[in-house]
Order: structure tokens, then C-alpha cells, then sequence
């Protein structure tokens, strides 16, 4: 994948520096445009290597990740300088990144998984989508040692419906794991896209539909044994427009080993407090930005999933080169 937009390292340098944290699709976009309008381009990130959720959390079957690694490298030839586990926010602070450089870019997306709190919950097997996809492609990349793969068992529960319940099912497929998702609607409004529905179903994943975990139940020694399900019935339409899944009474119960809840994320800001800095938020903590993807402080720009909640690549591919072009033009008193 090709993420610079120009054919030579251009021969004059503009003398601004700018930080991108967050070297995943917008990230890297928005560094391939800035390098090649001459600014200096440092990208944060809190992964051992650039390439977010490309490399992290896009199981391989889906993704070619030798082409990013070569985008990656050619970004890095061309003069961006790649900070790799460094976490903005905690290893080093917003403040001093504010400091040090004219204009930056949050690219930080969506990490933080939401949690369901129903009993048994914490049995050993329970895993959390970006946490179970995060440490498989560690391992798979090198970072972390074979023996750190998570231990699945032979079969596998992914609760959700979408992109992400897709890829954590082809990963545990792909592990040799018996696998079915359940979801608490029916297959049309499953959020994941048909082609990737039907590609799960062409590896031999399950569906189950109409059904919401309750309860995990445990075996002595704490392990996952099984997962309660409540059926459910579909009724009227709550505030995403999908009629609403309602529990019918009736309750089933499934032996797995493992259960992955891939139920959403939460974004993440490389701040606690927006306030503190001038950044407009939205209730969900969601950065609000313009046209140009300038947030409310002037020179701060984000872009991808900070900004839309979890969302697909080509659109953080789009809004970082739109910030891009915008933060050139902001940097030379253009805007």
C-alpha cells in the first residue's frame, strides 16, 4: 500500500516540524502528503511497530501485510521518523508534543474495547477483541514469543456482529478452533459487511442469530465451560433505526472453551481532560473537527476513528490526506 503522494523526497525543506500521533491509515496518510511538501514529519505511536490496526488488528487473512510494511518503509526513506512504543499521553505528555512542533495530527483511533459485565465474566477464556487480535499479531510479528498465543481451546464464541466479531472469528478459525458468532439480531442487520459474512461462512465459521450472552459458566478450576444465551425477538426500532432486540423468556446454553466478546470500542484520545487543552469533544469523547479536520485548537488537526468512532479504512485514509493538505496550508499562513 502506497502512503507517499510524491515520487522524490522534494530538495527544499519548509523548516516546520509536524507530530502525527497515531501511525495507523490516517496517521500514515497524512505523513505521506506532509513529507513531501517538505515539512519534517515525527508519527508517535504507542505500538512496537508503525502500521495501527493494519498490523494490529486486520487479522492477516484479510490483509496484505507485506504491502503496508513496504508503504511503511517507504514513508521512512522519504524522512519520516517513526516513534514506536512511545504512547502519547503517558509516555510522553500532550503538552510537550504542543511544544516542541507547529502543527500536529491525532490519528490515535478507537483502542479501548467495551466491557460486559454479566457473571462469570472473568473466567480464563474471556478475551476482549482488540486485546485477543492485538496478541495474536504480536506473536505473529515477532514482538512477543510463541508460547505468549493466546490459548483458545476448541471451540470458540465470538459475540457481535461486526467487522471486528468478523475478524476475530477468522483469526480463531484460522487457530484450528470450531467457531460461531452470535449476535443479537437477525443476519441483516448484522454490521459487518456481506462479503466478509460470506467469507467467514466459505472458513467454516458459525452463525448463531437472535441470541444475547447472559451468563458464562465456569468450571471449578475457572476456565470458560460454557455461555448462557437469552433468545431474543426483534422489536420496535431504537436510536440506530434496527428494531430493538427484546428477551423472549427462553434461554439456550453453548459449550465453548473460549468466548470473545467483539461488542464495540471506545475511542481514545491522547488526553484525559479536552478542556485542558482547548479540544472540543463530543459524549462519546469523540474529537470534533471542521471541514479541514482542524479541531477547535488552532494548528491541532485529528482524523479516523478519534473523530467517527470505529469506522472503515478508506475513510481515515481520506481524512488524513484532506488534514494533510490542510495542515500544509495552515503551516505556510494559508489558513
Amino acid at each position: 500500500m502506497r502512503f507517499i503522494a510524491c515520487k522524490e523526497p522534494p530538495k527544499q525543506k519548509t523548516g516546520k516540524k509536524v507530530a502525527i500521533i497515531g501511525a495507523g491509515p490516517g496517521g500514515l496518510a497524512a505523513a505521506g502528503i506532509l513529507i513531501c511538501k517538505g515539512h519534517d514529519v515525527d508519527v508517535y505511536d504507542m505500538q512496537p511497530e508503525p502500521g495501527g490496526m493494519l498490523i494490529f488488528g486486520i487479522p492477516d487473512i484479510r490483509l496484505n501485510k507485506k504491502l503496508i510494511k513496504q508503504g511503511i518503509k517507504q514513508l521512512e526513506e522519504f524522512g519520516v521518523r517513526f516513534i514506536c512504543n512511545t504512547k502519547v499521553g503517558k509516555d510522553i505528555s500532550l503538552d510537550e508534543i504542543l511544544e516542541k512542533y507547529d502543527g500536529v495530527i491525532i490519528a490515535t483511533g478507537a483502542w479501548e474495547d467495551i466491557k460486559l459485565d454479566i457473571p462469570g465474566s472473568d473466567a480464563n477464556g474471556v478475551y476482549y477483541a482488540l486485546e485477543f487480535l492485538e496478541k495474536v499479531a504480536k506473536v505473529l510479528h515477532g514482538h512477543l514469543s510463541k508460547d505468549q498465543m493466546p490459548k483458545i481451546g476448541k471451540k470458540v464464541v465470538v459475540i457481535g456482529g461486526g467487522d471486528t466479531a468478523v475478524d476475530c472469528a477468522l483469526v480463531a478459525r484460522d487457530m484450528g478452533a470450531e467457531v460461531t458468532i452470535a449476535y443479537r439480531r437477525t443476519r441483516d442487520y448484522m454490521p459487518a459487511k456481506p462479503h466478509d459474512i460470506d467469507l467467514c461462512k466459505e472458513h467454516g465459521v458459525k452463525f448463531m442469530f437472535l441470541v444475547s450472552p447472559s451468563k458464562i459458566i465456569k468450571e471449578e478450576n475457572g476456565n470458560v465451560k460454557a455461555i448462557e444465551l437469552d433468545k431474543m425477538k426483534l422489536g420496535e426500532p431504537d436510536a440506530s433505526g434496527r428494531p430493538r432486540p427484546i428477551p423472549s423468556g427462553e434461554k439456550i446454553t453453548l459449550e465453548c472453551d473460549t468466548v470473545v466478546f467483539a461488542i464495540g470500542e471506545r475511542v481514545t484520545p491522547p488526553y484525559d481532560d479536552p478542556e485542558k487543552y482547548g479540544i472540543k469533544a463530543d459524549r462519546k469523547n469523540r474529537i470534533i473537527v471542521d471541514e479541514n479536520y482542524m479541531t477547535s485548537r488552532k494548528g491541532v488537526f485529528a482524523v479516523g476513528d478519534v473523530v467517527t468512532g470505529p469506522k472503515d479504512i478508506a475513510s481515515a485514509l481520506k481524512a488524513g490526506k484532506i488534514a494533510a493538505n490542510a495542515m500544509d496550508k495552515y503551516l505556510c499562513g494559508e489558513l
